[in-house]
């Protein structure tokens, strides 16, 4: 009876441990920072995702007269006395959590001449000593202890994606006056066991950061799985399709087209609508040139899970699971037959199991708003479980100067009832991941894993200036947002401050890329009606501008 009771105690034991989730470390989110399955299972951690910024405090309640304030670089929390020395606090959170991403321009008050900027202390499990104390813009830009890959420069800003684990509570201040700053944050449920970071574990986990640099930088996967090929010329109305009937996820797919023909005729950018079924419900549906960044012409970029290049491959690495089967679709809505030089998908085995998700893609068509017109426009609104891992914007603009002056309000779970997002972000060109500072332009336009400005001003013959097509985008890795019932996700339509007239128009488009367990929903449903119309172009919203302009002259 003795022994019986020992080996049942021993089992319950066992079972236990088999329960027990992962030991949450530095080394642990480098490793899950690089793998692209991650994502397609919902977090076992129940980890929220978090921000702080310095958003404009007048913004307190939404049609409020503040609700669309500008000035969004002063924000801050308190100021305090640490070390005898007064330091202003921008982030604090009490509980386990980790820091995954931190932004700011690298230019302090006094704009492009003023580089110097604030040191950063971050403080970690109530330790009135800090675990990092030092200039932040060389901290953010990989001059400093964080290095390239995970913390460099972008156009006038930095980004950092180095995790900062911690155990108990986390306190980020500057010892200068804040600038405009956003620093996103994971906060794990009490209990969770996090090993708190300090910089021997970064000095020890250099082997690591430099293997998941190339896999970062890889536009392919390492997964070998199984290829299907279908090619030809794809004729106007008709559709090529490959379809899988067994459980696996795809790991990769490659669109590779013809790039003469589409410099001759970018409309089929448009008109190519790429769809994909899983177990029978349809749950992507795009215009091909859309979802690659590329509604106007083919744009060359690369990230971490899309890149496009000159040769006309369009290559997708985001990681797809299904339960029994998929149907892949490019269907001709337009009038043009397009040569398919190669369609391949490649796909490997998956265990479905009760975290998978599957993958999401939803296409708003193009909106042209007014000058004078403020709204919190939406990308997505959704019901149900599931990640959200990335976003692009597309703004047609016909002016040479900014159009981007809007913030990002992303609601989580019951922040719509509380009417305020978990997510308030600083401007647009902030949230894609550079900066103000000047008008922008061509050398504004890069690529990194989790960021890319695809196209500024494709209209613009100068080195400067914003006319024509601007694309940014951002994929989400450590900083991806759950939510457990809905998400809504808006953007400020707020452009510059010089084209805020009744006759000034912007046009807005967007693409949203997310996982959801089966049963989610969302508002935006395919738009084969929008996809066959021609991209806008300028000639058309300068004759819409005259028209108005004409009204208002009267």
């Amino acid at each position: 009876m003795k022994m019986s009771r020992l080996f049942l105690s021993l089992l319950i034991s066992m079972s236990c441990i088999g329960r027990a989730e992962a030991q949450v470390t530095f080394q642990s989110l480098l490793r899950e920072m690089a793998d692209r399955s991650v994502l397609a299972k919902f977090p076992q951690s129940g980890y929220r995702s978090l921000q702080s910024s310095s958003y404009n405090r007048a913004s307190v309640v939404k049609d409020s007269a503040g609700w669309f304030a500008d000035s969004d670089g002063t924000g801050f929390i308190r100021k305090e006395e640490n070390n005898g020395h007064e330091e202003w606090v921008v982030m604090e959170h009490t509980g386990p959590g980790a820091i995954t991403r931190m932004w700011a321009p690298y230019f302090y008050y006094g704009g492009l001449d003023d580089l110097e900027g604030p040191e950063v202390s971050i403080y970690l499990d109530g330790d009135p000593h800090p675990v990092i104390s030092e200039n932040y813009f060389k901290l953010i830009t990989g001059r400093g202890s964080f290095p390239v890959p995970l913390a460099q420069r972008t156009a006038r800003a930095g980004d950092s994606y180095l995790p900062i684990p911690f155990a108990k509570s986390c306190r980020i201040t500057f010892n200068k006056k804040p600038f405009y700053h956003i620093i996103s944050y994971r906060a794990y449920p009490q209990g969770t066991n996090v090993v708190s970071f300090d910089m021997d574990q970064l000095h020890l986990n250099m082997h690591v950061i430099d293997d998941i640099a190339q896999s970062l930088y890889s536009s392919f996967t390492k997964d070998k799985g199984v290829a299907v090929h279908r090619s030809g010329l794809l004729s106007a109305g008709k559709e090529i399709s490959l379809d899988v009937r067994k459980a696996g996820a795809i790991q990769e797919f490659t669109i590779d087209l013809d790039p003469v023909q589409v410099k001759e005729h970018p409309e089929l950018l448009r008109s190519l609508v790429l769809q994909i079924s899983f177990d029978g419900k349809q749950t992507v549906w795009a215009p091909v040139g859309d979802f690659f960044g590329s509604s106007d012409a083919l744009h060359p970029f690369q990230t971490f899970t899309r890149s496009v290049n000159a040769l006309g491959q369009l290559r997708c690495t985001w990681v797809m699971p299904f339960r029994s089967s998929f149907y892949f679709t490019l269907q001709n809505l337009g009038n043009t037959s397009i040569h398919i030089k190669d369609l391949s998908i490649k796909y490997s085995d998956w265990l479905w199991d009760e975290r998978s998700m599957y993958f999401h893609t939803n296409w708003r068509s193009d909106e042209l708003l007014a000058g004078d017109t403020f709204k919190d426009w939406n990308f997505i609104d959704i019901h149900g479980k599931g990640v959200i891992v990335g976003d692009q914007l597309t703004v047609l603009n016909p002016d040479d100067g900014w159009w981007g002056e809007g913030d990002e309000k992303i609601y989580i779970d019951e922040d719509r009832d509380k009417k305020f997002p978990s997510h308030f972000g600083t401007g647009t060109e902030d949230y894609y991941g550079w900066a103000g500072g000047e008008v922008p332009g061509k050398d504004d336009v890069f690529s990194h894993p989790f960021l890319a400005n695809i196209e500024v001003g494709s209209a613009t013959p100068v080195r400067r200036g914003a006319k024509g097509f601007n694309i940014c985008t951002r994929v989400r890795a450590l900083d991806a947002i759950p939510f457990s019932k809905r998400l809504v996700f808006d953007m400020e339509a707020s452009p510059g401050t010089q084209i805020r007239n009744a006759w000034n128009f912007l046009d807005y488009s967007a693409m949203i890329f997310w996982y959801g367990r089966p049963g989610t929903v969302d508002n935006r449903p395919p738009l084969p009606e929008q996809a066959l119309k021609p991209v806008i172009t300028l000639a058309q919203i300068d004759s819409l501008s005259n028209a108005v302009k004409a009204v208002l002259d009267k």
